[in-house]
Protein backbone atom coordinates (compact mmCIF):
# COMPACT_ATOMS: atom_id res chain seq x y z
CA UNK A 1 0.00 0.00 0.00
CA UNK A 2 2.67 2.33 0.86
CA UNK A 3 3.17 5.43 -1.87
CA UNK A 4 5.84 7.98 -2.30
CA UNK A 5 4.20 10.21 -4.58
CA UNK A 6 2.55 13.51 -3.22
CA UNK A 7 -1.13 12.25 -3.33
CA UNK A 8 -4.24 13.84 -2.33
CA UNK A 9 -5.95 11.47 -0.50
CA UNK A 10 -10.16 10.78 -0.63
CA UNK A 11 -11.41 8.87 2.19
CA UNK A 12 -14.49 7.21 2.99
CA UNK A 13 -16.19 4.11 2.59
CA UNK A 14 -17.93 5.11 -0.71
CA UNK A 15 -20.54 2.09 -1.22
CA UNK A 16 -22.19 2.57 -4.29
CA UNK A 17 -19.51 5.76 -5.46
CA UNK A 18 -23.15 7.86 -6.02
CA UNK A 19 -22.71 11.52 -6.89
CA UNK A 20 -22.27 12.50 -3.57
CA UNK A 21 -19.13 10.14 -3.65
CA UNK A 22 -17.95 11.67 -6.75
CA UNK A 23 -18.60 15.67 -6.03
CA UNK A 24 -15.51 14.22 -3.61
CA UNK A 25 -13.87 12.92 -5.93
CA UNK A 26 -13.99 16.21 -8.60
CA UNK A 27 -12.55 17.85 -5.50
CA UNK A 28 -9.56 15.68 -5.31
CA UNK A 29 -8.98 16.31 -9.37
CA UNK A 30 -9.53 19.53 -9.13
CA UNK A 31 -6.57 19.74 -6.08
CA UNK A 32 -4.61 17.22 -8.34
CA UNK A 33 -4.46 19.66 -11.46
CA UNK A 34 -3.65 22.60 -9.28
CA UNK A 35 -0.83 21.19 -7.69
CA UNK A 36 0.56 18.40 -9.52
CA UNK A 37 -0.39 15.70 -7.19
CA UNK A 38 -1.52 11.74 -8.08
CA UNK A 39 -5.06 11.32 -6.48
CA UNK A 40 -5.89 8.62 -4.66
CA UNK A 41 -9.37 6.62 -2.68
CA UNK A 42 -8.41 5.30 0.83
CA UNK A 43 -11.27 3.06 1.72
CA UNK A 44 -12.21 -0.43 3.53
CA UNK A 45 -12.71 -4.12 2.00
CA UNK A 46 -15.76 -4.55 4.54
CA UNK A 47 -17.65 -2.06 6.40
CA UNK A 48 -16.55 -1.00 9.71
CA UNK A 49 -19.64 -1.67 11.24
CA UNK A 50 -18.66 -5.42 10.59
CA UNK A 51 -15.97 -4.88 13.21
CA UNK A 52 -17.70 -2.53 15.55
CA UNK A 53 -21.55 -3.60 15.51
CA UNK A 54 -21.94 -6.78 13.21
CA UNK A 55 -26.23 -6.76 13.95
CA UNK A 56 -26.33 -3.29 12.16
CA UNK A 57 -23.64 -4.01 8.96
CA UNK A 58 -25.54 -2.81 6.16
CA UNK A 59 -26.23 -5.05 2.63
CA UNK A 60 -23.79 -3.51 0.19
CA UNK A 61 -25.04 -1.81 -2.58
CA UNK A 62 -21.49 -2.33 -4.74
CA UNK A 63 -19.12 -5.01 -4.62
CA UNK A 64 -15.00 -4.09 -3.81
CA UNK A 65 -14.69 -5.03 -7.59
CA UNK A 66 -17.10 -2.68 -9.06
CA UNK A 67 -16.12 -0.26 -6.67
CA UNK A 68 -12.80 0.37 -7.89
CA UNK A 69 -13.50 0.02 -11.23
CA UNK A 70 -16.01 2.82 -10.83
CA UNK A 71 -14.03 5.13 -8.49
CA UNK A 72 -10.66 4.74 -11.32
CA UNK A 73 -13.07 5.21 -14.63
CA UNK A 74 -14.00 8.78 -12.73
CA UNK A 75 -10.30 9.88 -13.23
CA UNK A 76 -8.38 8.66 -9.99
CA UNK A 77 -4.93 7.53 -9.85
CA UNK A 78 -5.15 4.53 -7.18
CA UNK A 79 -7.70 3.04 -4.83
CA UNK A 80 -6.08 1.61 -1.74
CA UNK A 81 -9.12 -0.69 -0.18
CA UNK A 82 -7.68 -2.39 3.66
CA UNK A 83 -9.38 -4.71 5.53
CA UNK A 84 -11.33 -3.06 8.76
CA UNK A 85 -9.76 -4.96 11.53
CA UNK A 86 -10.57 -5.10 15.00
CA UNK A 87 -6.84 -3.28 15.92
CA UNK A 88 -7.88 -0.54 13.72
CA UNK A 89 -10.89 -0.18 15.23
CA UNK A 90 -9.35 0.58 18.80
CA UNK A 91 -7.10 3.06 17.33
CA UNK A 92 -7.63 6.80 18.54
CA UNK A 93 -7.73 9.02 15.76
CA UNK A 94 -4.40 10.35 16.49
CA UNK A 95 -3.10 7.03 16.10
CA UNK A 96 -5.18 6.54 12.79
CA UNK A 97 -4.11 9.85 11.28
CA UNK A 98 -0.15 9.17 11.99
CA UNK A 99 -0.10 5.33 11.64
CA UNK A 100 -2.26 4.28 8.83
CA UNK A 101 -2.02 7.35 6.80
CA UNK A 102 1.39 9.05 7.27
CA UNK A 103 3.28 6.59 7.40
CA UNK A 104 2.04 5.23 4.20
CA UNK A 105 1.42 7.82 2.23
CA UNK A 106 2.99 11.14 0.98
CA UNK A 107 -0.06 13.51 2.26
CA UNK A 108 0.05 16.61 0.66
CA UNK A 109 -4.31 17.13 0.67
CA UNK A 110 -6.97 15.43 2.25
CA UNK A 111 -10.18 15.53 0.71
CA UNK A 112 -13.46 14.01 3.06
CA UNK A 113 -17.52 14.23 3.66
CA UNK A 114 -19.35 16.58 6.13
CA UNK A 115 -19.96 13.96 7.58
CA UNK A 116 -16.68 11.75 7.89
CA UNK A 117 -15.38 10.05 11.24
CA UNK A 118 -11.88 7.94 12.44
CA UNK A 119 -10.91 6.56 15.08
CA UNK A 120 -12.11 4.87 17.84
CA UNK A 121 -15.63 5.15 18.61
CA UNK A 122 -15.49 7.50 15.61
CA UNK A 123 -14.42 9.83 18.00
CA UNK A 124 -12.55 11.88 15.17
CA UNK A 125 -15.01 14.16 13.35
CA UNK A 126 -14.12 15.74 9.59
CA UNK A 127 -13.10 19.23 12.09
CA UNK A 128 -10.49 16.92 14.17
CA UNK A 129 -8.97 15.47 11.25
CA UNK A 130 -8.54 19.12 9.62
CA UNK A 131 -6.73 20.48 12.94
CA UNK A 132 -4.69 17.23 13.48
CA UNK A 133 -3.63 17.24 9.87
CA UNK A 134 -2.64 20.81 9.63
CA UNK A 135 0.14 20.00 12.26
CA UNK A 136 2.26 18.05 9.44
CA UNK A 137 1.12 20.68 6.69
CA UNK A 138 -1.48 18.61 5.23
CA UNK A 139 -4.50 20.39 4.22
CA UNK A 140 -8.46 19.16 4.23
CA UNK A 141 -10.76 20.06 2.69
CA UNK A 142 -14.39 18.93 3.58
CA UNK A 143 -17.23 18.94 1.07
CA UNK A 144 -20.87 19.41 1.96
CA UNK A 145 -23.67 17.32 1.45
CA UNK A 146 -24.90 17.01 -2.26
CA UNK A 147 -29.01 17.48 -1.63
CA UNK A 148 -31.51 16.52 -4.31
CA UNK A 149 -35.28 17.34 -3.40
CA UNK A 150 -34.08 18.38 0.30
CA UNK A 151 -32.73 15.40 0.76
CA UNK A 152 -29.16 14.67 1.31
CA UNK A 153 -27.63 12.15 -1.05
CA UNK A 154 -26.12 8.98 1.27
CA UNK A 155 -25.59 5.16 0.73
CA UNK A 156 -28.25 5.11 3.42
CA UNK A 157 -30.81 6.94 1.67
CA UNK A 158 -30.25 4.99 -1.85
CA UNK A 159 -30.48 1.49 0.45
CA UNK A 160 -33.78 3.06 1.99
CA UNK A 161 -35.39 3.69 -1.98
CA UNK A 162 -34.11 0.54 -2.97
CA UNK A 163 -36.05 -1.18 -0.40
CA UNK A 164 -39.15 0.67 -1.55
CA UNK A 165 -38.57 -0.65 -5.00
CA UNK A 166 -37.80 2.64 -6.21
CA UNK A 167 -34.87 1.68 -8.30
CA UNK A 168 -35.32 4.72 -10.71
CA UNK A 169 -34.62 7.22 -8.19
CA UNK A 170 -31.79 5.06 -6.85
CA UNK A 171 -30.01 4.87 -10.36
CA UNK A 172 -30.62 8.74 -10.40
CA UNK A 173 -28.53 9.45 -7.09
CA UNK A 174 -25.89 6.60 -8.02
CA UNK A 175 -25.41 8.13 -11.56
CA UNK A 176 -25.65 4.73 -12.51
CA UNK A 177 -28.39 1.68 -12.76
CA UNK A 178 -28.58 -0.03 -9.66
CA UNK A 179 -26.57 -3.75 -10.19
CA UNK A 180 -25.83 -6.89 -8.54
CA UNK A 181 -23.69 -10.07 -9.85
CA UNK A 182 -24.03 -13.75 -9.62
CA UNK A 183 -23.93 -16.96 -11.04
CA UNK A 184 -26.72 -18.85 -13.48
CA UNK A 185 -27.34 -21.51 -11.41
CA UNK A 186 -30.45 -24.45 -12.09
CA UNK A 187 -33.99 -23.83 -10.82
CA UNK A 188 -37.04 -26.14 -11.21
CA UNK A 189 -36.86 -25.23 -14.83
CA UNK A 190 -41.32 -24.56 -14.38
CA UNK A 191 -41.25 -21.80 -16.70
CA UNK A 192 -40.12 -24.24 -19.75
CA UNK A 193 -43.20 -25.91 -19.11
CA UNK A 194 -45.18 -22.31 -20.15
CA UNK A 195 -42.51 -21.55 -22.71
CA UNK A 196 -41.50 -19.41 -20.31
CA UNK A 197 -37.73 -19.99 -18.93
CA UNK A 198 -35.92 -18.03 -16.87
CA UNK A 199 -32.62 -17.79 -15.68
CA UNK A 200 -31.77 -18.32 -11.73
CA UNK A 201 -28.93 -16.16 -10.43
CA UNK A 202 -27.62 -17.07 -7.14
CA UNK A 203 -25.57 -13.72 -6.01
CA UNK A 204 -23.55 -13.09 -2.50
CA UNK A 205 -25.74 -12.64 0.50
CA UNK A 206 -24.06 -9.54 2.00
CA UNK A 207 -24.91 -7.26 -1.22
CA UNK A 208 -29.00 -5.74 -0.98
CA UNK A 209 -31.43 -7.09 -3.15
CA UNK A 210 -34.22 -4.34 -3.74
CA UNK A 211 -37.93 -5.04 -2.78
CA UNK A 212 -39.40 -8.38 -3.80
CA UNK A 213 -41.43 -8.22 -6.99
CA UNK A 214 -41.35 -7.66 -10.98
CA UNK A 215 -38.43 -5.53 -12.20
CA UNK A 216 -37.72 -4.69 -15.97
CA UNK A 217 -33.97 -5.32 -16.23
CA UNK A 218 -31.35 -5.70 -18.17
CA UNK A 219 -28.48 -8.47 -18.46
CA UNK A 220 -25.05 -8.94 -19.40
CA UNK A 221 -23.96 -12.34 -20.18
CA UNK A 222 -20.07 -12.52 -22.09
CA UNK A 223 -20.20 -8.58 -22.23
CA UNK A 224 -23.82 -8.39 -24.67
CA UNK A 225 -26.48 -7.28 -22.88
CA UNK A 226 -30.05 -8.20 -23.15
CA UNK A 227 -33.63 -6.99 -22.14
CA UNK A 228 -34.92 -8.87 -19.19
CA UNK A 229 -37.91 -9.40 -16.80
CA UNK A 230 -37.40 -9.88 -13.08
CA UNK A 231 -38.53 -11.65 -10.15
CA UNK A 232 -37.44 -11.25 -6.72
CA UNK A 233 -38.77 -12.73 -3.43
CA UNK A 234 -39.85 -15.72 -2.22
CA UNK A 235 -42.68 -16.04 -4.42
CA UNK A 236 -45.79 -16.44 -1.94
CA UNK A 237 -47.62 -18.77 -4.58
CA UNK A 238 -45.87 -21.71 -3.16
CA UNK A 239 -45.60 -22.69 0.17
CA UNK A 240 -41.54 -21.95 2.02
CA UNK A 241 -40.11 -21.00 -1.36
CA UNK A 242 -36.50 -19.89 -1.22
CA UNK A 243 -35.76 -16.49 -2.08
CA UNK A 244 -34.80 -16.41 -6.10
CA UNK A 245 -33.94 -13.95 -8.55
CA UNK A 246 -35.22 -15.10 -11.71
CA UNK A 247 -35.17 -13.28 -15.19
CA UNK A 248 -36.74 -14.03 -18.49
CA UNK A 249 -34.06 -13.14 -21.27
CA UNK A 250 -35.88 -11.34 -24.46
CA UNK A 251 -34.76 -12.99 -27.59
CA UNK A 252 -32.25 -14.69 -26.06
CA UNK A 253 -31.97 -19.43 -25.86
CA UNK A 254 -28.77 -20.07 -24.73
CA UNK A 255 -27.32 -22.37 -22.05
CA UNK A 256 -25.72 -20.34 -19.69
CA UNK A 257 -25.39 -22.41 -16.32
CA UNK A 258 -22.64 -21.38 -14.39
CA UNK A 259 -22.07 -18.34 -16.15
CA UNK A 260 -21.23 -15.00 -14.67
CA UNK A 261 -23.43 -12.49 -15.35
CA UNK A 262 -24.46 -8.52 -14.05
CA UNK A 263 -28.18 -7.60 -13.69
CA UNK A 264 -28.96 -4.07 -13.70
CA UNK A 265 -32.81 -2.85 -12.56
CA UNK A 266 -34.52 -0.25 -14.46
CA UNK A 267 -38.00 0.29 -13.44
CA UNK A 268 -40.83 -1.23 -10.72
CA UNK A 269 -43.41 -3.28 -12.00
CA UNK A 270 -45.37 -4.65 -9.83
CA UNK A 271 -45.18 -6.20 -6.10
CA UNK A 272 -45.24 -10.34 -5.31
CA UNK A 273 -48.77 -11.58 -6.04
CA UNK A 274 -49.87 -14.71 -4.40
CA UNK A 275 -51.87 -16.90 -7.39
CA UNK A 276 -53.82 -19.90 -7.29
CA UNK A 277 -51.52 -22.22 -9.05
CA UNK A 278 -49.28 -22.62 -12.08
CA UNK A 279 -51.77 -21.44 -14.65
CA UNK A 280 -52.56 -18.12 -13.13
CA UNK A 281 -48.70 -17.57 -12.21
CA UNK A 282 -47.63 -17.80 -15.63
CA UNK A 283 -50.84 -15.88 -17.48
CA UNK A 284 -49.74 -12.76 -15.30
CA UNK A 285 -45.87 -13.34 -16.00
CA UNK A 286 -46.71 -13.36 -19.74
CA UNK A 287 -48.71 -10.34 -19.19
CA UNK A 288 -46.11 -9.11 -17.64
CA UNK A 289 -43.23 -10.10 -20.19
CA UNK A 290 -46.30 -8.12 -22.99
CA UNK A 291 -46.49 -5.09 -20.99
CA UNK A 292 -42.77 -4.55 -20.84
CA UNK A 293 -42.36 -5.54 -23.88
CA UNK A 294 -44.80 -2.38 -25.34
CA UNK A 295 -44.02 0.00 -22.84
CA UNK A 296 -40.59 0.10 -21.79
CA UNK A 297 -37.92 -1.86 -24.46
CA UNK A 298 -36.26 0.15 -26.76
CA UNK A 299 -34.81 -2.34 -28.86
CA UNK A 300 -37.30 -5.03 -29.55
CA UNK A 301 -35.47 -7.08 -32.46
CA UNK A 302 -31.96 -8.02 -30.71
CA UNK A 303 -29.75 -7.89 -27.76
CA UNK A 304 -27.82 -4.68 -27.89
CA UNK A 305 -24.31 -4.44 -27.17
Amino acid sequence: MKNNDPIVLVLGFFDGVHLGHQELLKEALKIAKLKNLKTGVFSFKNHPLTEIFPRYAPKLIMSNEDKVRKIKSLGIDEVYLVAFTEDMRKMEPKAFFEEVLLKNFNLKDVVVGYNYSFGYKGKGKADDLKKLAKEYGVDVHIVSPIMTDDQKISSTYIRELLSLGKVEEASRLLGHPYKISGTIKEGKKLGRKFNIPTANLHTDSKYLMPKSGVYFTRITIDGKTYDGLTNLGKNPTFEDHPYAIETYIYDFDEDIYNKEVDLEFLKFIRGEVKFNGLEELFGQVQSDINKVNLLYRKNKNASSS
